[in-house]
C-alpha cells in the first residue's frame, strides 16, 4: 500500500482519476500540505511539537492571563489536551498557572519569563526559516502569499 501522500501527489490514482479533470487547482490541498510540511520540518528543526508552539504563540501574543478553556478553543482542540500541555510547560518552568478566583476548578495560565524567552528564541528562528525562504521565492512572491494567506483566514474567521 502506498503511502497517502504519495497517493495525494499522484493525480492518476483512483479518486483523482475519477473526480478530477487533473488540471485544477487544489488550494485547500496545497495550503493543508504546505502547513503539514512546514510545522513538520519546524517543529524537528527546533526540538518542540507543533501543539506546543500554537499554544505559546497564543501565550506570547495574549494581554492577560489565558484561561484554559479559553486556548482549547482558540486552538480548536479538547481542555484535556491543553491541561496536559501546560502541565508539562509548568513542570518545565515556561508556564505560570494561577486558579481563577471566581471558579476553583479553572485556571488561567501565561508565559514565564523563562517562557518567554524560549518563544522569542523560537520567534527570531521563524523568522530566519523565512529570510532563507529567499531561495525558493522572492520578496514579491512572498508578500503575494502572505496576503492570499490573511484573505484566506479572514474569510474562514468571519464564517464564525
Amino acid at each position: 500500500m502506498r503511502p497517502i501522500s504519495n497517493a495525494m501527489n499522484d493525480s492518476s490514482t483512483g479518486f483523482e482519476k475519477n473526480h478530477h479533470r487533473g488540471d485544477e487547482p487544489h488550494l485547500f490541498r496545497e495550503v493543508i500540505r504546505t502547513y503539514q510540511v512546514l510545522m513538520a520540518s519546524f517543529s524537528r528543526e527546533i526540538g518542540m511539537p507543533a501543539s506546543r508552539l500554537a499554544l505559546m504563540r497564543l501565550l506570547a501574543i495574549a494581554d492577560a492571563d489565558v484561561g484554559v478553556m479559553d486556548l482549547a478553543r482558540q486552538l480548536g482542540v479538547n481542555a484535556a489536551a491543553v491541561t496536559r500541555q501546560v502541565q508539562e510547560m509548568e513542570g518545565e518552568g515556561l508556564i505560570r498557572r494561577r486558579a481563577d478566583p471566581k471558579d476553583g476548578r479553572r485556571s488561567h495560565v501565561k508565559l514565564s519569563p523563562k517562557g518567554l524567552k524560549l518563544f522569542k528564541e523560537i520567534h527570531d528562528r521563524s523568522h530566519e526559516l523565512e529570510r532563507s525562504l529567499s531561495s525558493a521565492i522572492n520578496t514579491e512572491e512572498m508578500a503575494a502569499a502572505t496576503a492570499v494567506l490573511v484573505k484566506l483566514r479572514a474569510f474562514f474567521e468571519e464564517r464564525h
